[in-house]
């Protein structure tokens, strides 16, 4: 005959310790989860924002587009909207032709506001330096190296990695400040110059520096 087996079940001492261990594991791993999602997100913001930049300079330098504008503009304290520009070969010889016009990289002009000129937009869930716009323009012979807004160079000159530089979009996380000095993470960086090399930084808070990704 097949001898009956005692079956134990959680004595309440033994279930408030389990409750108090789980507990103590999701109050320390939740907010680290929290922190690396975060950081995840804008990280995500800046491979958009960086594929952006280098698609409309490649599209420059392949001449689909005589001069192309990347135009960076608030939307409230949760999101920035990124527009990608280009104006054609064609518009750009009839402005530099006529006396007395230059192309400029004001995000108002009329060849910029044409609706056949937007190449691409994106709406983030990330904050910028840029309040409440600002611009920067390129063209295949760096002639229309040009910036306009809160992009108007140079900037504000900072320390990266160990050199100065003063072309740049500062981008944080959703509804945070994101100031020129006293960052906090996550904090991505994001630099170019007027041949459109594209070089991304992040920001440690407990080192105080920038460093290359």
């Amino acid at each position: 005959m097949q001898q009956k087996q005692d079956i134990k079940g959680f004595t309440l001492l033994e279930l408030i310790v389990v409750v108090t261990i789980v507990a103590v594991v999701s109050a320390v791993g939740y907010p680290n989860f929290m922190d690396w999602r975060k950081d995840r997100e804008v990280r995500l913001a800046v491979e958009k924002v960086t594929t952006m930049l280098k698609s409309i300079n490649t599209q420059a330098q392949r001449g689909n587009f005589a001069v192309v504008q990347l135009y960076v503009q608030r939307n409230g304290d949760d999101k920035t909207n990124f527009f990608s520009r280009g104006i054609n070969q064609e518009t750009e010889a009839t402005v530099t032709n006529t006396p007395g016009q230059t192309i400029n990289c004001n995000y108002n002009t009329s060849y910029w506001r044409d609706s056949n000129s937007e190449v691409e937009s994106l709406t983030l869930d990330v904050q910028t330096q840029i309040k409440p716009r600002g611009t920067v323009c390129f063209s295949k012979d760096t002639r229309h190296y040009l910036s306009d807004g809160k992009l108007t160079q140079p900037q504000t000159n900072l320390n990266v990695d160990g050199k100065i530089v003063n072309n740049y979009i500062i981008i944080c996380s959703s509804g945070a400040k994101c100031p020129l000095s006293k960052w906090k993470d996550p904090t991505y960086l994001v630099e170019w110059n007027r041949f459109g090399n594209i070089s991304k930084y992040k920001w440690n808070e407990k080192r105080s520096v920038w460093t290359t990704i």
